[in-house]
């Protein structure tokens, strides 16, 4: 059994605020998949950490950021609120690994922490673990509900606890409450406007249909399958490299291209989830500020064009990823009841690397396309979970991994079927590295 160690904390800012939007989007889907959406997991630690250090980075985060001090209200009439408290104090369970491996303990503990949803209203966002070995901690557990930050929150947070020693000054990135009270100013009825005006001119390009019922539907009905690709990876580097961007539009081009290929249109609709962090005071922040907005893309053409009209799709995406999700509900209801119809646009395209988002080519681009080819043998498909929790049609992450592309795809395959999920994942592979192989005058 655990022991476990109560870690007072105390921190600037307290009070009643409305959610900020970020907070808004994400309730929203932990509401309809009724998770937590629960983030983190096990961590090594540095040599020679002991419970006493673990437990004054504990207490740094948990002052540091209002995210980990915020409960959640909910209202007789429906609303739900954020409740920043000042101080108070969080359990550390202490975890002795004895003749286990310290890091599968680690990992089962957060597996743990993860299979329970979260009490909302009465626990602390974060729930953490230090693994000890002869009495010296190895490794820790560390879960944070989603409610109370993003992957790149995440980031920032990790960062934090392990420099808490090293930290001086007060946080200067914007916390949620500063956010909502913002949000609800001038300035943010003024985003949210000139997004709502960007919503509605892409609603009317979206197609009616793009995914059409399959001939091969499973149960459960949601399934998971994940690419790993070092040629995928090696190749995007040099393509962005090629044409003086980030390998974001690279992928998303190629993702595009290959929902073509199983979809009934050639132009693609997506949600492009934009983590905000380039708005002033964001980037730092412990908080959610990711939010998603359209994009639509003509996939025909040389690939290249294609890498270059979801360039631009994409800056018009982030530019318009800030509004009130409530209000824009709304917009999109008048929209649906206008156009008759709803239009197709249930797929969701997700970049959430915080290492790579920028990787340029490591190679010089003709020295390291010949062998591209041959290293599609490395590449591994690898099936996962089924369930049926509800979501998009098709949901793409890009995740953080060394030296691969890592694509994981969920799809329902009520209208993608799994060998479809597998011919979309291997077209994005396959489409990037024959343009990475391209040549002046091969």
């Amino acid at each position: 059994m655990a022991d476990r160690v109560l870690v007072p904390f105390e921190g600037e800012g307290a009070g009643l605020a409305e959610l900020s939007w970020g907070q808004q989007q994400i309730w929203a889907v932990i509401q309809e998949k009724d998770s937590s959406l629960p983030m983190g997991g096990a961590r090594a630690l540095p040599p020679g950490r002991t419970v006493a250090d673990v437990a004054a980075g504990l207490s740094f985060i948990m002052s540091r950021h209002q995210a980990l001090r915020t409960r959640l209200r909910f209202s007789p009439d429906g609303r739900t609120q954020q409740v920043v408290h000042a101080c108070g104090a969080i359990t550390l369970e202490v975890v002795d690994a004895a003749d286990s491996d310290p890091g599968e303990v680690a990992t089962a503990v957060a597996a743990g922490y993860k299979a329970r949803k979260f009490d909302y209203e009465n626990e602390w966002p974060l729930r953490m673990a230090v693994i000890t070995r002869h009495g010296i901690g190895t490794h820790v557990a560390q879960v944070i509900c989603h409610i109370a930050l993003d992957a790149f929150g995440l980031a920032v947070l990790y960062d934090d606890f392990d420099h808490h020693d090293e930290r001086t000054g007060p946080v200067t990135a914007m916390q949620p409450m500063e956010q909502a009270s913002r949000q609800r100013g001038l300035s943010g009825r003024r985003a949210h406007e000139a997004s709502m005006r960007y919503f509605e001119r892409l609603a009317a390009s979206v197609p009616d249909l793009q995914l059409k019922e399959s001939g091969d539907p499973r149960q459960p009905r949601f399934w998971q399958v994940t690419l790993d690709s070092p040629a995928g990876y090696r190749a995007a580097g040099i393509v962005a490299a090629r044409l003086g961007l980030g390998t974001s539009p690279v992928l998303l081009a190629a993702f595009a291209v290959a929902l073509a290929s199983v979809s009934v249109s050639r132009r693609v609709a997506s949600h492009l989830v934009a983590s905000n962090r380039f708005r002033p005071g964001f980037a730092d922040s412990v908080s959610p500020v990711m939010q998603s907005a359209i994009v639509v893309i003509e996939t025909d053409g040389p690939f290249e064009e294609v890498v270059r009209r979801a360039w631009q799709a994409g800056l018009g995406a982030y530019k318009h990823a800030y509004y009130d999700p409530a209000a824009a509900s709304e917009v999109w209801k008048r929209l649906v009841a206008e156009r008759g119809a709803e239009p197709d646009w249930s797929v969701v395209f997700n970049d959430r690397r915080v290492l790579d988002r920028e990787l340029a080519a490591t190679v010089p681009a003709a020295d390291g396309a010949p062998s591209l080819r041959d290293e599609l043998t490395r590449s591994t498909l690898t099936w996962g979970d089924r369930n049926d929790v509800p979501q998009q049609k098709v949901f793409l992450y890009i995740t953080d991994a060394p030296d691969t592309l890592c694509c994981e795809l969920w799809a329902d395959t009520h209208f993608v079927t799994p060998a479809d999920m597998e011919k979309l994942l291997k077209r994005m592979e396959t489409v990037i590295v024959n343009a990475a192989a391209v040549r002046e005058g091969r």
